[in-house]
């Protein structure tokens, strides 16, 4: 049915966020359709229509789509979904009953599909009302209370933004290190990734002309690495800095500044991948906020070794992190064991003391000479 559907219109699939956005609408439809055949044989099918469909309104407009395209691919999604039913009906009813099964399902399904675009029209109408009645702006004016601090009621909050403050919170920043990239680019992406992480639609909040911000609201923490894997694949030009997942309206905010400190970061050191997770660095964002300081503890904590050979250092550091496992220590790096062992004996000998019972203070050191601080 989808394959039908962007067939008979290709602009429908001219960006992965809105076919994606379409393939959830056609099989959210399809299942409500079939649900309500299965509770309730023979009955019409309340005009109950899926979030889904409804989404996809919102899609349309970004995209600058005409409605027309979705109506077009709607009817041939239409077609094959009649075509399932006559042969099912064929082959499960006796022959005398299936004209009528048929005419049944035939008319049921185009009733259901005229009534989903009817409300799409609707919804399509309220988006424009509202890109055209100041939303946006009264959203941002409502994501900056709560990054303040204000006190502003969660109920508010939630109708005003459009989006449950009293769930899990992902914050991400997306931006163009370049600036060159296509209009609405950043809220297709944060569409993929909520349908393909099977989310509600994400808060999205132009924060300039090359970066956004974004929310992803979840009932549970999400993975950063799965995050990672599916902004590449999603807009591969884009960069992107995750904080960690966080609950309630507290961790909204908290979850957005540490997705901006771990900005930040990856800003300072273009080794830096597209994708940053704060928590790979927490280390690197607090040692920055008092760097004298930092470079006196790591002087302290390293002695001699704080200006050795950076082999060493990283040698050292990995073998901590492994909890001082050789084995473990050598794959990741790629060495020999024995020559692993060496490296390990000569950083001990730098240490201003064995680091035998210092690993903490020698690790977090070797972290924070790691990134530089």
């Amino acid at each position: 049915m989808v394959t039908a559907a962007v067939t008979a219109a290709p602009a429908l699939a001219s960006d992965p966020a809105l076919e994606e956005s379409v393939r959830a609408s056609v099989r959210a439809m399809t299942s409500r359709w079939s649900e309500a055949q299965r509770r309730r044989p023979g009955h019409r099918v309340p005009v109950d229509v899926p979030p889904e469909a409804l989404d996809i309104a919102r899609d349309l407009i970004r995209h600058g789509v005409d409605f027309q395209h979705l109506q077009t691919g709607y009817r041939y999604a239409e077609n094959v979904g009649c075509r399932h039913w006559l042969l099912a009906a064929a082959a499960a009813a006796p022959p005398e009953e299936v004209a009528l099964i048929a005419d049944y399902g035939l008319g049921s399904i185009n009733e259901w599909v005229g009534a989903a675009l009817a409300s799409i029209t609707e919804r399509i109408e309220q988006e424009r009302d509202e890109l055209l009645g100041g939303v946006l702006s009264r959203r941002m004016e409502t994501v900056t209370l709560i990054l303040e601090g204000a006190p502003i009621k969660e109920d508010i909050a939630r109708e005003r933004l459009g989006y449950d403050l009293s769930t899990w919170h992902t914050g991400l920043v997306l931006w163009s290190p370049t600036g060159d990239h296509e209009q609405g680019v950043f809220e297709q992406t944060a569409r993929l990734l909520a349908l393909r992480s099977e989310l509600p639609p994400p808060l999205t909040l132009s924060a300039s002309t090359t970066t956004a911000w974004v929310w992803l609201s979840s009932d549970q923490p999400l993975d950063s690495r799965q995050l990672a894997e599916m902004i590449s694949q999603a807009s591969p030009g884009l960069m992107a800095a995750a904080g960690s997942s966080r609950a309630h309206m507290s961790g909204f905010r908290r979850t957005h500044r540490e997705a901006v400190a771990a900005r930040r970061v990856t800003e300072r050191y273009v080794e830096m991948g597209p994708f940053t997770a704060y928590d790979d660095v927490v280390i690197a964002v607090l040692a920055s906020q008092d760097k004298e300081a930092a470079h006196e503890f790591i002087a302290d904590a390293l002695g001699q070794l704080a200006n050795a050979d950076s082999t060493l250092k990283e040698t050292l550091r990995i073998y901590l992190q492994e909890d001082a496992n050789t084995a473990r220590t050598a794959a990741r790096l790629f060495t020999h064991r024995n020559t692993i062992l060496n490296r390990i004996e000569r950083a001990e000998r730098l240490l201003p003391r064995s680091s035998s019972g210092w690993h903490l203070r020698v690790g977090l050191a070797l972290e924070m000479a790691h990134w530089s601080v």
